[in-house]
């Protein structure tokens, strides 16, 4: 435990503890990773090289988890930028835009480490302003839509995610159709194997369940389980984005435990229990 009697003592901590920030900071522009080229389809997933891509991606870091994320059309106009405070985890710093593909600007918007800031901006591909937001910290304040002539409409919502048939038509009520449908493999059973799957799938443009792949395994029957109980899933409403139909990402994490006590099981003597994701 650290104990500081005199101004003097704290005025030597303050010291040293802003030679540690400056030392760290150094280390990270010191181990800056190297520049990178990706190809991605229409859809946006990567490619393994440019034959048939949509995008061509470069990543160039400012330190070593942070940088500029830039896309280009494959005629070589810019596309979109992006800065991140960490470009893994993807936390936003600082501008975003986007070009429409005859150059002109499609929208900008601006984030403080990970919350959104100021303007949000959208354009028709004429240049006209299609919708302007305000945020603060995060939050929206204020929101205009507009059409392509320039005058206001009423305000919409520019991402709504897809909706299930059944419940609330949520998050929830995903996992609790996965949980009617879960049969406990009897090999994971006898191993008496318990814990989580992590499961992504994409719910496309027409509502469909596709791409479902296990992305964080337990045990290969739980695992398959898991796929073939998600592939189940019931048609969605899909999600909107500026008002059109767009593929919506999910990943869910599955918990499977075992319950031993007959009397208050289910699944021949088993308990599954689903999780929702943390915020």
């Amino acid at each position: 435990m650290r104990h500081y009697f005199t101004i003097k003592h704290k005025a030597i901590w303050l010291v040293l503890l802003a030679s540690g920030l400056w030392a760290e900071k150094s280390v990270a522009q010191q181990n800056i990773p190297p520049a990178k080229t990706e190809y991605l389809d229409n859809d946006g997933k990567m490619m393994p090289s440019a034959a048939g891509a949509r995008y061509r991606r470069e990543t160039v870091y400012t330190d070593s988890i942070g940088g500029t994320v830039r896309d280009y059309y494959v005629g070589g106009i810019l596309q979109e930028s992006k800065s991140f405070d960490n470009i893994r985890k993807e936390i936003p710093n600082g501008t975003f835009e986007s070009w429409h593909e005859n150059g002109k600007l499609a929208s900008h918007q601006e984030f403080v480490h990970g919350k959104q800031a100021g303007e949000r901006l959208l354009y028709y591909e004429s240049g006209q302003l299609k919708r302007r937001e305000q945020y603060q910290d995060g939050k929206r304040t204020a929101g205009q839509c507009y059409d392509a002539q320039g005058g206001a409409i009423t305000f919409f919502e520019y991402q709504v995610m897809p909706v299930y048939p059944e419940g609330k038509g949520d998050q929830l009520a995903i996992i609790n159709a996965v949980a009617r449908s879960i049969r406990y493999p009897k090999d994971a059973l006898k191993a008496n194997v318990q814990g989580r799957v992590f499961v992504k799938f994409i719910v496309d443009k027409e509502g469909h369940v596709a791409d479902v792949e296990v992305v964080q395994s337990l045990f290969p029957s739980l695992d398959a389980e898991t796929v073939r109980a998600v592939r189940q899933l019931h048609r969605f409403r899909p999600g909107l984005q500026d008002g059109l139909s767009v593929a919506v990402s999910f990943t869910l994490p599955i918990h499977y435990g075992i319950d031993p006590a007959p009397a208050r099981s289910f699944f021949g003597g088993t308990r599954t229990t689903y999780e929702l994701p943390k915020d």
